[in-house]
């Protein structure tokens, strides 16, 4: 089976700016040894993702590792898709009282945790990866 397809590499400018393009990522976490993926509604200031939760296993998790965020987009017509994937660590930010945590939980993210979804989380990146897949 021969795959006339192409891999583009984007930069770290062009993976911001398509993240910034949707509203639903995947927030992988570890826990108790094993890798979690879960489906999560979140904001961008700069590089930073926020995201806002109710109290489990993200913000057990998350806060001081390492956490990784993905966010892709598909044409199925065009046969054209990408993907951004985040690595970095999580910070809970829920009492911070420092201005730009104030900042950042002023974003409008629409969780889809059942209430109450008080917790905030951020990502500090220190990787951010993307590509472009054209399957034709």
């Amino acid at each position: 089976m021969e795959h006339a397809g192409t891999v583009e590499e984007l930069g770290r400018d062009e993976c911001l700016t398509r993240m910034a393009t949707q509203r639903l990522g995947r927030l992988g976490v570890v826990v108790d040894g094993v890798p979690l993926v879960l489906p999560m509604q979140f904001a961008m200031e700069g590089e930073t993702v926020v995201l806002q939760t109710n109290q489990g296993a993200k913000t057990l998790n998350a806060p001081l590792t390492s956490v990784s965020f993905e966010v892709d987009h598909v044409d199925w017509d065009k046969g054209v898709g990408w993907s951004v994937l985040l690595q970095g660590y999580g910070a809970d930010i829920s009492s911070a009282l420092d201005q730009r945590s104030e900042a950042l939980r002023s974003l409008t993210v629409q969780s889809w945790a059942p209430p109450p979804a008080d917790r905030w989380l951020k990502i500090i990146p220190r990787k951010i990866t993307g590509r472009v897949i054209t399957a034709r």
